[in-house]
């Protein structure tokens, strides 16, 4: 008898095959949202050429640098790896730029043809998306924009 009511216990439970029912597992959900997709863009205000360069990044360490006119499409695009360095560099930016909420815009984007920054970060349900003017930006946001630049600027097409 004992060994039929410790067969229906292991049963009853769920036994050690399939996933449990009814529980929240939480570390599925975090490792989840550990993926993100940035975009960042830099637009130089008044130019001639080549007036507006685009990084995209994602957490799998794999981006794009692209290069266009002012409000066109992409003219060339350069795919590119991060190093395992340069990946913990944009986490670490990451961390400390989300640390606050983003205004809309910081300072006065392109107001006097000094150009501007575009930062969005998009992770789970999640997006942010803020505006920086290239000499105004909040301290948490200053170590993000600065890998991403140069990062932008070392895989620029």
């Amino acid at each position: 008898m004992g060994g039929i009511a410790v067969a229906l216990f292991a049963v009853g439970c769920g036994g050690s095959e399939g996933e449990p029912t009814g529980t929240d597992d939480g570390s599925k959900r975090e490792v989840e949202c550990g993926a993100f997709r940035l975009t960042f863009e830099e637009d130089y205000g008044f130019c001639h050429e080549g007036c507006r360069s685009r990084l995209e990044l994602s957490s799998d360490g794999t981006g794009s640098a692209a290069r266009s006119e002012a409000h066109e499409p992409p003219r060339t695009k350069r795919d590119f790896t991060l190093t395992e360095e340069e990946l913990a560099a944009v986490r670490t930016g990451l961390e400390t730029g989300n640390a606050i909420t983003w205004d809309r815009n910081y300072g006065c984007p392109d107001c006097f043809d000094q150009g501007s920054y575009e930062l969005t970060y998009e992770s789970c349900d999640e997006q942010r998306t803020t505006v920086l003017d290239p000499t105004e930006q909040p301290a948490e946001l200053k170590p993000l924009v600065k890998t991403l630049r140069a990062l932008l600027h070392a895989n620029r097409p």
